[in-house]
Order: structure tokens, then C-alpha cells, then sequence
């Protein structure tokens, strides 16, 4: 056998080798929520929530009990999902900045916060310099697809920029926004179900290449407007007549939530059909806490809601399923965080983290895969700089920047506006109704000394003095 037939006999198999291993990585199925609550689900204990596609999901997989989002607020939230990386990193700090259309806001703030990234032509987004989980899989032989919010810029900032070979953004319920523009779409469907049935086909064209897939399935429900299904929404008015506790637009949100489980159930059962339930990783999760209701029934016991960093502002439910690997009605209480699924997805599929490439998340397979109890990081830490809704009387917001940690069991919160703090004991008060910080001066200063060390580590950029402040406010 000459030179030439031994290099080429070589080529072909290291090629055939490399080949069979992409063939045998698992699918992926990434299911996003918007603004689904952590009490917004029966499975998570609510018993006027009907989901029995995800409790299935539930019973099938390991939940965790102390999940959280990175922000409690859509876009930064979604930039650290896709990135594995904290807000100060990524630099979408905020979904806009509506502060400067707003004079009392603007008149009343001390300080600016950062600037989000922003490209001209594409608005606020994820800068192309960053990495995306569909990146990192799809230079490691995946295929990749998004259909449905995208809320991370347009333009040179699009989906099929970031690492997706196909998707596009879908926003909205009714009459649904595609962007880039799509022809000939049916925008008198429900958006989830013209959301489900793309995600559908892609992962049929999936199987036909015989190459693993990461389907992005970003929903846009339960987000406002409030436009249930018109069918759903009069079941639930029947179901709850005379139901005094429950407020009209927490019944249209229950609607809303059948229908995100109807489509949860569309995606597995398609899975099941094409033979591929037991070779697909899914993962359920929410982009933040959920918004203000009558009775606040979705983020209840926990304070707070959408835009607040108290507990039900950025607590969200965490499913994973993974069929033989990931042990079926398991549980953690770990506290884990959005920014831990990049480098978890590439832990299960055994795929190597980009290089030069910063990930402040944490794998957490072991877990998962039952080699492991706990994670290894000391603390969870969030940035929130959304300035909104000055009140010059009483000289409050209703959001304001903030920085807080969560460490040993304590939550810290950093008030940049004032320089205060406030501190609670999450394992003694968990719905954060005391506030320990004058009580507990050891343990206080050790958070702010780590939250320190965190802002060293993250390129964050501190307060500006804010040139349009008017102290007569």
C-alpha cells in the first residue's frame, strides 16, 4: 500500500469517526415561556392552572425549585440565555430606554445607568461578538432553528446572524408580526400554533439530514396583550363563575396558559411520532418572573412581579427530560440560573466550549445526570438598571437600578440612587417580608465585599452623574 492510499485510508476514517459522533449527540429542545410566573403552573402548585402537557414534562424529568432568570425583565434575560453570560457582559441592560421620553424620570435620577449595546439600523441587541449557544453548536455539527420572540435586535442583528441556520422572529398573538417580513403567512393563526408548527417541520427536516438539531422554540405566551384563545377563555369563565379570587385578566392568562400547554403537548407527541423522544434533550423554562395581576395568583407566595428583583420578579420554573440519562420525578433545590444553560447543554452533549470565549455560567450536568448534589459557585448575581416611573412627591420609582446578590442563604440588595441597602434571610423569610440588613453586619459586608469582586470580574460600568437632574424634584 503506497503513502497515498494510507493518508486517504486515514482521512476516511478519522472523517467516518467524526461523523458517527455527531450522528450519535443528543437533539435538543429548548422551550422558552414569556413572562410565565413560577406559580403559573400546576405542577409548580397551582391548582387553577390546567398544564398537562409540561406536568407530564414535570413527572418525566428533574425540576428545580429555586431556578432563576438573570434579569427580571424580556430582552437582557434572553441575551444571557443565549450568550452564558451576566447583563454587564453581554450589555443589553435593558429592553429600551424609556427613561428619556420620560422627563419626570429623567429630571428625578441621579445617575445614568450604562448604555445599552446598541447598532444602528438594528436597535438594541446581542452584539455579533458574542457567541451563541447556537453557534457553539452548530460549529460542532448541529442544526439549528428559531421561531418565535426573538427581542434581540433586527437587521444585522436578526436570528439567522446569531447562529441559526433558519427562524424568524414572531411577535404577538392575533394578526402576529414576522420580522424579517415572511410571505404568504397566515397571520390570522394563534401565533403558538404557527410558532409550533415551524418548529415541527424543522425538526422533521432534522431527522431527514441525520444531523442533531437545537430547536429554539421562544414562545410569545403568556406576554401581553392579553388575547387568549377565544375557546379556552370561555371554558375557564364557566370553570371559575363565581370564583371571587381570581380577576378577569388572571382567567385570560389561565386561557393563555392552556395554550402554551397545548403546544408543549404538539411538540412532544411530534417527537414521540418521529422516533426521537428518546434522543432529545428538552428544557422548559421562563424568561422572568411574571407581570401584575389582579391577585398576583403566578408569582404568589413570592413578592414581587415582572420588573422587580424581589423573588417574583426572577424566579421561573426549570424543566429538564432527557430519556435513560436524566433520572424521571427527580427534584434540586439548587439555586441555578439562566446563564447555566449554555454550558450545561454543551456538558450533555459532550461538546467543547468555544475558545477565548467567557461563559459565567455553570455546568450543570452533574447534577442532572445524578453525579452530583450541588453546584460549585458561592452566589447568584443580577445588575438592574431600568429607571422607570418617577414620582417627584414622594421622590420613589417604580423601578430604579439595583444590584443584588444572593449568597448563603441572604439576598443583598445594592440601591444606587441612594447608596442604601436592604438584606433578607431567604431561608428564614423566604417571601422577603423583613428587612435584616442593620441586624446582620458580618454577614452584609462579606456579600457586598463578593458583590464587589463580581463588578471587578464583569466589565461593569458604575453610575454617571446624570446632567438632567433637578433637585427641586
Amino acid at each position: 500500500m503506497n503513502k497515498f492510499l494510507i493518508i486517504t485510508f486515514c482521512l476516511t476514517l478519522h472523517l467516518g469517526q467524526a461523523q458517527r459522533e455527531t450522528m450519535n449527540k443528543p437533539n435538543i429542545l429548548f422551550i422558552l415561556a414569556d413572562d410565565l410566573g413560577i406559580n403559573a403552573l400546576n405542577c409548580y402548585g397551582n391548582p387553577l392552572v390546567e398544564s398537562p402537557n409540561i406536568d407530564k414534562l414535570f413527572s418525566e424529568g428533574m425540576h428545580f425549585t429555586n431556578g432563576y432568570s438573570n434579569d427580571p425583565t424580556c430582552a437582557p434575560s434572553r441575551a444571557s440565555i443565549l450568550s452564558g453570560q451576566y447583563v454587564p457582559r453581554h450589555q443589553v441592560y435593558r429592553v429600551a430606554d424609556r427613561f428619556k421620553n420620560d422627563t419626570k424620570t429623567l429630571y428625578g435620577m441621579q445617575y445614568l445607568p450604562p448604555d445599552n449595546y446598541t447598532l444602528k439600523g438594528s436597535g438594541v441587541g446581542l452584539p455579533l461578538d458574542k457567541i451563541t449557544i447556537a453557534e457553539a453548536l452548530k460549529n460542532n455539527g448541529y442544526m439549528t432553528a428559531a421561531y418565535g420572540k426573538w427581542h434581540l435586535g433586527h437587521n444585522e442583528l436578526q436570528i439567522q446572524n446569531q447562529g441559526f441556520d433558519e427562524g424568524f422572529e414572531i411577535k404577538g398573538h392575533y394578526n402576529f408580526k414576522t420580522y424579517p417580513k415572511q410571505k404568504n403567512v397566515d397571520t390570522s393563526l394563534y401565533s403558538a400554533d404557527y410558532i409550533t408548527e415551524k418548529t415541527i417541520d424543522f425538526i422533521k427536516k432534522a431527522k431527514a439530514s441525520k444531523k442533531p438539531f437545537f430547536a429554539y422554540a421562544p414562545y410569545y405566551l403568556v406576554h401581553k396583550p392579553l388575547e387568549p384563545n377565544k375557546e379556552y377563555l370561555e371554558y375557564f369563565k364557566h370553570k371559575l363563575q363565581g370564583n371571587k379570587s381570581v380577576g378577569p385578566d388572571e382567567i385570560k392568562v389561565l386561557a393563555m396558559i392552556k395554550s402554551l400547554d397545548e403546544s408543549v403537548g404538539k411538540l412532544l407527541d411530534n417527537l414521540k411520532k418521529l422516533g426521537l423522544e428518546n434522543e432529545t434533550i428538552i428544557v422548559f423554562t421562563s424568561d422572568n418572573g411574571h407581570y401584575k395581576t389582579e391577585s398576583n395568583i403566578f408569582s404568589q407566595p413570592y413578592r414581587g412581579v415582572k420588573g422587580e428583583t424581589f423573588e417574583g420578579g426572577i424566579r421561573v420554573p426549570y424543566i429538564f427530560k432527557w430519556s435513560n440519562h436524566i433520572a424521571p420525578n427527580s427534584i434540586s433545590k439548587e439555586p441555578i440560573i439562566h446563564i447555566d444553560l449554555f454550558p450545561t447543554l454543551l456538558g450533555l452533549t459532550r461538546t467543547n466550549p468555544p475558545k477565548n470565549y467567557t461563559l459565567d455560567g455553570e455546568d450543570l450536568s452533574p447534577i442532572l445526570l445524578g453525579k452530583s448534589n450541588h453546584t460549585l459557585r458561592d452566589a447568584l448575581i443580577w445588575e438592574y438598571t431600568n429607571y422607570a416611573g418617577y414620582n417627584p412627591k414622594n421622590k420613589t420609582f417604580k423601578s430604579q437600578w439595583v444590584n443584588v446578590i444572593q449568597m448563603d442563604g441572604f439576598k443583598l440588595t445594592e440601591v444606587i440612587e441612594n447608596h442604601s441597602y436592604f438584606m433578607y434571610n431567604l431561608k428564614n423569610d423566604p417571601y422577603e417580608t423583613k428587612d435584616i440588613y442593620q441586624d446582620y453586619p458580618f454577614e452584609a459586608n462579606k456579600l457586598k465585599q463578593r458583590l464587589e469582586e463580581w463588578k471587578n470580574s464583569t466589565k461593569y460600568v458604575g453610575p454617571v452623574k446624570n446632567p438632567n437632574f433637578t433637585r427641586s424634584n
